[in-house]
């Protein structure tokens, strides 16, 4: 079974900086005092060393989770010049796991054959995955900076793994 090895507080940079920067993006101007409680609850959380969340349980259902609890986050932030790095690298993330994961290890998704299909033809073409409209409506698959994103993201995962990718974000 495959799992995050590591609580995600070993390795602060990204997550912090992501949620940090997310909170901020999409609180309107003049809220900066009220920001840091967010950020900092998201953050606890994650130094919670006891937490190890298995990759096939946070994958359950990503054809119908993705596009209710982060879609609508990426379009807020593509509107508001917010930023969709991490964002992007979660989702490649999950097209990689539909790709590269053996069928019977991988977790129930009523979608999940049509989201292979896509997930397999981004191994070469990664913006094949935004292509996938039951998740990416077209505000978002359209978008040149989440594209682009997504496609770095995408390399990053192919060329290094998802600890690096992460770290370089």
């Amino acid at each position: 079974r495959q799992r995050l090895r590591q609580p995600l507080d070993a390795h602060p940079r990204p997550v912090e900086r992501n949620a940090r920067c997310v909170v901020v993006a999409l609180h309107p101007p003049g809220a900066d005092a009220e920001l840091h409680a967010p950020a900092a609850s998201v953050l606890e959380r994650f130094e919670n060393t006891g937490v190890r969340d298995q990759i096939r349980r946070l994958c359950i259902d990503g054809t119908a989770k993705y596009p209710i609890f982060l879609i609508p986050t990426i379009e807020r932030l593509l509107a508001t010049g917010g930023p969709v790095g991490c964002s992007a690298l979660a989702l490649a993330g999950w097209a990689r796991y539909l790709a590269t994961v053996p069928e019977d290890q991988q977790s129930f998704d009523a979608g999940i054959e049509r989201s292979r299909q896509f997930a397999r033809m981004a191994l070469t073409e990664p913006t094949a995955f935004l292509e996938h409209h039951d998740v990416f409506p077209t505000a978002v698959r359209d978008h040149p900076r989440f594209r682009a994103a997504f496609t770095e993201a995408s390399a990053a995962l192919a060329a290094a793994g998802p600890l690096a990718a992460m770290m370089a974000r």
